[in-house]
């Protein structure tokens, strides 16, 4: 397991505050899924190594959850890259849900592959640390953030590198 300070105060800053209060339970030593994930897209297993590969991810770094540690509602993984994390969020709510969240601020409207996207940030992280570029789907929204490790500077924002991801890895996105 490779636990990170970053990917886990971003758990912190507001990106699971909608995550539904209540325990897993075991049923004969076999843990059952956290409730709401059922039919969620699991970026783990459903973003093939190929297509991480393609867009400059190496599938050796992948972290499955926030430090192995399944999030009621949500389907989470992310790579770690060179001063920063990309990270991957599948959760039941829509972006009109973020949108109205006291907890996020900077919405700006965006295209990414043909279809409607918003990109924002933690209310609480005015450097920017932090971005998210969020798709609507299905069944929900899954969101795309780039998270500087240890507040790195980058030569591009983590807004740009987010958007940069989220149009790479959009192909492979449900809609």
């Amino acid at each position: 397991m490779r636990g990170s300070a970053g990917v886990g105060r971003l758990l912190m800053v507001g990106m699971l505050v909608w995550a539904a209060a209540g325990c897993s339970s075991v049923v004969e030593g076999a843990a059952e899924p956290a409730s709401g994930q059922e039919g969620l897209f699991d970026p783990c297993k459903d973003i093939p190594d190929s297509v991480l590969e393609e867009v400059g991810l190496d599938p050796a770094t992948e972290e499955v959850d926030i430090a192995g540690v399944e999030q009621p509602g949500w389907k989470i993984c992310s790579w770690t890259q060179s001063g920063y994390y990309v990270i991957v969020f599948s959760g039941e709510n829509s972006l009109d849900d973020a949108k109205a969240n006291a907890s996020f601020t900077g919405f700006e409207t965006l295209s990414i592959g043909g279809r409607p996207a918003l990109r924002f940030h933690s209310a609480s992280d005015p450097d920017i640390d932090r971005c998210y570029v969020g798709l609507d789907v299905s069944l929900g929204s899954i969101w795309i953030a780039a998270d500087a490790k240890n507040s790195q500077q980058q030569e591009d924002s983590m807004c740009s590198i987010a958007s940069r991801y989220a149009e790479a890895l959009e192909g492979a996105l449900p809609r």
